[in-house]
This record gives C-alpha cells, structure tokens and sequence, in this order.
C-alpha cells in the first residue's frame, strides 16, 4: 500500500481549511459539506475541495487535489469495517483493470497520518457524466439508442469474461466522448468462466429496469442488441422470462428505495420527536425552508404567499422560500370526531410522499415531492403537510381547451397523457380521482400527475383492473362537452399498447 515517493507539503499552505482526523471524520453527518484536508502517510497531504456523498461513521467521497492531480477520494472510516470496504474495492478495481475494462486510474492507495482513515484517490475525469445523468436529462430515448446500445455492448463483454457486477446501476457507468469507464469495485465478482445464460439476464434485467416505466419496447430491442453481441438465438419465452425478471426488480428496488424515503440519508433528511415526523429532501435545505418545516404555519402568513384553494379537508398555497416556489397542502381536521378518526391512520400527506416518491422512482412524472409533515400528540397523528415544487404550466382542461382547433398539438398531447396514465398501470397504482384538473402540462409540454391523495398501490391484478376501468371513466367523463377529444382519448386508451 502507498506509493514509492513522497511530497512535502507544508501545513500553512491549509491555513485558511480545517484538518480532520479520524475523531472528526467519525462524528460529521448528512449535513457535512466543507474543505478540509487529510494528512496522510508519508508526510503527504489530500485537499478535500466538495463532498460528494456521505454515510456517517462508514466512508465518504469527494473531489479533492493530491499531488497536483484532481482526484476522487474514497475515505473509509468505519472501526471495524474500513479495511475489509477498501481491500473489497480494491479486489473489484484489481478484476477490472486485469480484464483491460476502462476504470479511471488509482492513484493511491493507503491510509491517513494516524492509520484510521483507508484512503483510495482516483483520477478524476473531467468532461464526463453518469449515465444516471444522461438518462434523466434526455430529450428523447430514441437519441440515446447508439449510447444505450455500447453500454449494453460493454455489459455483455463484461458478462463474457465472467466480470460481474452485482450492484449494477446507471452511475456506474461513467462517459466521456469517447470511452466508457466502470465505477465501483465494491461489488464486482469474478467468475471462474464466461457468465452463464440465466445470470446474464438476471444481470442485464436489473440494468434494464432502471429506465423506468413505459420503455418495455426499448428494453426489448436492447436485450436483442445484447442477445446478437452474445451469439444468442432468442425465442420468444426469452423475452417474457426477461420481463419477468424486470417486474423482479422493480419490486425489490421498490422495497428498498420506500425505507429510504423514511429515514436519514444522503439525500433525505428526517425531523423526528415526540411532536413531530418530518421527512424532506436535502437539496432544498436552505434557512427559509428548514425554518418551515420547524414552524409550518408560518408559511400561511408568509408574504408571498398565495391561497390556491380553500376548502374545509384542505388548504392549498404557493409560496416562494429560498428562491424556490413550492405548493403547501394542509390537510385539515374537520372537528373532534374527524382528528380520532385519523389520529391512528397514516396521514394524506405521509401517502402522498410515499406515492409520490415511487412514481419518481420509475420515472412517472408528478410535482416533485419536497417534504411532508405530520403533527403528532402523545403519539398520535394530527395535522400534515404535504410540499412540492411548483409546477410551471397549466392545467390540461385549459391547453386542451386553447389547442381544440390544432389537431395535430391535441393529439400529440392526447397521446402524452395516455402514456402517462398507461404507465401509472403498469406500476400498479391508480390515481383516484382523475379529474383533468389534476393533470397539469409543464413547460416542456409534458402531463404532470398532481394530487395524489386517492392514489392507490394494487395487489392484485383483479383489483388494479377494476380500478382501471373506473378509473378511465371517470377521466372520459372530463371531456363531456368536448366529444371530438372525448373520442381520441377513448381510441388511444383502448389501442392495444406497443410499449
């Protein structure tokens, strides 16, 4: 472990950035986000310039400079666990490098000052993007084919030379414009010859499935794609088995995403006591909005504060705080007889993050969930709240009604809309209450699903089928007055689905 040079690099260069040792490292939270600098073994030095990503008391990533280089440093820090994580990671990075799959280079390889701190630096490549990232920022998944196509390419020479990567995810995959990098080592196992047929599916069903919902022809092309790179000659019950393995993962990636949305992470923050149950994602946790979520009344009064709707059940503002705009709903109580009635049920606004959260998971688009409050007395559930971003746009009953003389803009949009709820299906939840006015239309020309108090997950085919069919006449019955776009919506819904 180490390197065969040193350099000298004296303290007062870092005197205006922290140093931290392992008794410091051990004790930062979620929240910890500052330069600091490492001393390392032989008198050497890394800057911690941005955290990445942090799992209190475990490891942290983050960008940095060691020896003049840009780096990526993995700093594990657990007591017992530390060494076993990095030799792990080591072992995958050793299997990669071996088989010639591109990874970016270890620099180092070796331990803090006080031998408490494992430390592995990366180069760092710039100019570069996950596929995570890709992914979410395309403009259409028809122009990500080619790209699509050299992952699985890649995928499959992986699976060839028994490289397995059990943890397989969009961010492992790293793209420059001309290379594709493998990240992650943790997880990755080498088998004693070329990975069999059963497993490759399995592998490359888990790799499928974190497109999301909707894109099941795409997935069939490339497990074709994968199947020709192969040498394979696919039957059909090949791909029924596939889209049963996606169905697979999916639920499993569900049920490990739900405890996530309910807990502190790196990416959710949790306010939890005897008064309160708060969850919220952190990158909104800026001083206005943190001083919300503590005191969620005070955005009632706050200046910018809009009412949008105010009913005895609910009240609906927009309010802008930190620079971002965002929709409150509070669920109210009624009388005495309503509070004990939901005091022991979970509260609308805790249904609608969790729902709202799975539909984000698989790519389904509604108002994106910013946190949820519930008051409690003694334990038991009282008012909530429920916060989103602001959709920009307008309502679907108003742009159908502004488009109803465009026919080729009405049924572009007609077909949008039905895919959206086509694929709130086919993850087996339904609205409830599918009024066109919960349905609002984006900046980018895209439906938004919002208010999802009703929505309801199915555990039975049965019942999401019958849910479905009132579910859709309830949707008809929105166009009414308009029977042209009442007929489009009822051909598109019935048209048997190609995706």
């Amino acid at each position: 472990m180490g390197n065969n040079y040193t350099v000298t690099i004296p303290r007062d260069e870092f005197c205006d950035t922290a140093t931290l040792t392992w008794k410091e490292l051990h004790t930062v939270d979620f929240t910890f986000d500052q330069p600091f600098h490492l001393p390392l073994a032989e008198q050497q030095y890394l800057l911690v310039e941005k955290v990445i990503r942090i799992i209190p008391r475990k490891r942290l990533v983050a960008f940095g400079t060691w020896q003049d280089k840009s780096v990526v440093a993995k700093l594990f820090f657990s007591p017992k666990h530390a060494k076993r994580h990095l030799e792990a990671e080591v072992a995958g990075l050793k299997i990669l490098r071996d088989h010639k799959i591109p990874s970016p280079a270890l620099y180092y390889n070796g331990w803090s000052e006080d031998n408490r701190v494992y430390v592995l630096l990366f180069e760092r490549i710039f100019e570069s993007k996950n596929l995570a990232e890709i992914w979410q920022e395309k403009e259409s998944a028809d122009s990500l084919l080619p790209l699509m196509q050299a992952i699985v390419t890649e995928l499959a020479t992986h699976h060839v030379l028994g490289v397995l990567q059990h943890d397989l995810h969009l961010k492992n995959f790293l793209l420059t414009r001309k290379r594709i990098y493998t990240l992650d080592g943790a997880q990755i196992e080498l088998l004693p010859s070329i990975l069999p047929k059963k497993a490759s599916m399995e592998n490359l069903a888990l790799f499928l499935a974190q497109l999301g919902a909707g894109y099941e022809e795409y997935q069939e092309k490339l497990f074709r794609h994968y199947a020709k790179a192969r040498g394979w000659l696919l039957k059909q019950e090949d791909i029924v088995e596939l889209f049963l393995l996606i169905k697979k993962w999916n639920s499993e990636r569900w049920q490990q995403f739900e405890k996530k949305i309910f807990r502190n992470s790196s990416h959710y923050g949790c306010i939890r006591d005897f008064r309160t149950f708060t969850m919220y994602d952190r990158q909104y946790a800026y001083p206005d909005f943190l001083h919300f979520l503590h005191h969620p009344e005070t955005a009632f009064h706050h200046p910018t504060a809009v009412v949008l709707k105010s009913g005895r059940s609910a009240t609906v503002i927009k309010v802008k705080l930190d620079h971002h705009e965002f929709v409150i709903k509070r669920y109210n109580l009624k009388n005495l007889w309503h509070r004990l009635r939901r005091c022991l049920r979970p509260t609308r606004a805790w249904a609608s993050w969790r729902l709202a959260q799975k539909l984000e998971l698989f790519g389904i688009h509604t108002a994106k969930p910013a946190a949820f409050i519930e008051k409690r007395y003694l334990g038991f559930r009282s008012q909530s709240y429920y916060v989103t971003e602001y959709v920009s746009g307008e309502r679907a009953d108003q742009y159908f009604t502004a488009h109803q003389h465009q026919e080729e803009t009405i049924m572009t949009m007609i077909k949008r809309v039905t895919t959206l709820l086509r694929n709130l299906r086919k993850v087996e939840v339904t609205h409830g209450d599918l009024k066109i006015t919960n349905i609002l239309i984006d900046k980018d020309k895209q439906p938004v699903l919002i208010d999802l108090d009703g929505a309801m997950e199915h555990a039975s085919l049965s019942s999401l089928r019958a849910a479905w069919r009132k579910e859709i006449k309830r949707f008809l019955r929105n166009f009414q007055h308009q029977p042209v776009i009442r007929e489009k919506f009822k051909a598109e819904l019935e048209r048997k689905s190609t995706t």
